[in-house]
């Protein structure tokens, strides 16, 4: 059967199904959040059946698989100030059939996000061969791969005290040509990301997943986005956000030229910002090595890896261009 957005009358059902896939491997082909943490993407029952209501004003969308009237695969979808679309969680069933439920919802979710004149679906995947070939058979390519680590606030030491101060709407400019700089064109092609989005007193941008940072935009709150660099140039960026109900913490931190003692230091200024009440999460990228190195000397552990996968739904129209034509 077709997939189709879900009615309030679909969340018991929802609800039931993301938490058993939670606890089933390989049920869960896509989450913003590695799957240990993956129950912080999940709204409860009471809060998902007001989003499906339009009760709550959330930029929640949910779509389900069902054949004979048994649920198979749903998912919940982000839709934020970007024309893009993010899939949060993607729970199947393990039972034959699951997969191929899952092809179906990701197609119609594809649909649905064409439709709604959205350019990109953006979805983190297990590093796992059957959510893998789903994303690959349904139109999406990986752009990079990302690691999470994670630590408890006990386990970091004290902040240094650190040169970077709190980044505000005039650093936009500075802090997109750090990323431009710093990140590959493979990447900036699939974020497609301009100066405004990173403008801090903006919603959403870069500082929504999958961007900068992982996990559900809708469980989290940004505490903190510190800049450290002078006129010449910019050197490092970090960003702290909180996270709320089961949702943990995440710190972003980048620095230039591969300095691990600056990334340190960055590290533990921003978890200074954030409440000491459940564990630090950090996505690492393939091309940040550096980053790695330091969250192993602060005593970050690695908990998971995801591809970073992307559909491109709008058709790229290239620049225009003029070239050198020999008269006669």
């Amino acid at each position: 059967m077709p997939a189709r957005a879900a009615t309030p009358f679909d969340a018991p059902r929802i609800s039931a199904l993301l938490e058993r896939s939670l606890h089933t491997e390989d049920s869960i082909l896509a989450s913003a959040l590695p799957v240990s943490f993956a129950a912080g993407a999940v709204p409860g029952l009471k809060r998902l059946m007001l989003g499906l209501a339009g009760v709550t004003g959330a930029r929640l969308h949910v779509f389900i698989e069902e054949y004979r009237d048994q649920l198979r695969s749903a998912a919940l979808v982000y839709d934020g100030s970007r024309p893009e679309w993010v899939i949060l969680l993607l729970g199947a069933m393990y039972e034959p059939g699951g997969a191929d439920s899952a092809f179906r919802l990701v197609s119609g979710i594809s649909a649905a996000a064409a439709r709604a004149g959205m350019h990109r679906l953006f979805a983190a995947v297990p590093d796992e061969a059957r959510a893998r070939e789903t994303f690959f058979q349904t139109g999406f390519y990986s752009y990079t791969r990302e690691t999470w680590f994670t630590a408890t606030p006990a386990q970091l030491a004290e902040p240094h005290r650190t040169t970077a101060r709190r980044a505000g709407p005039s650093d936009a400019h500075d802090l997109f040509r750090f990323y431009a700089a710093t990140t590959p064109h493979a990447v900036q092609r699939a974020e497609q990301l301009s100066v405004s989005d990173f403008d801090v007193t903006r919603r959403g941008g870069a500082y929504d997943p999958p961007h900068l940072i992982g996990g559900n935009p809708l469980a989290m709150r940004r505490a903190a986005a510190l800049i450290d660099g002078d006129e010449r140039a910019t050197r490092a960026f970090a960003f702290a956000f909180e996270g709320r109900d089961r949702h943990p913490h995440v710190v972003k931190v980048r620095t230039r030229d591969g300095d691990v003692d600056l990334a340190r230091d960055l590290l533990r200024a921003s978890v200074a910002t954030l409440p000491a009440d459940r564990p630090v999460t950090v996505p690492v990228r393939s091309y940040e090595e550096h980053v790695t190195r330091a969250l192993l000397a602060e005593g970050f552990r690695d908990t998971a890896t995801s591809m970073l996968f992307v559909k491109e739904l709008a058709i790229r129209i290239e620049e225009r261009a003029l070239a050198t034509a020999a008269v006669r």
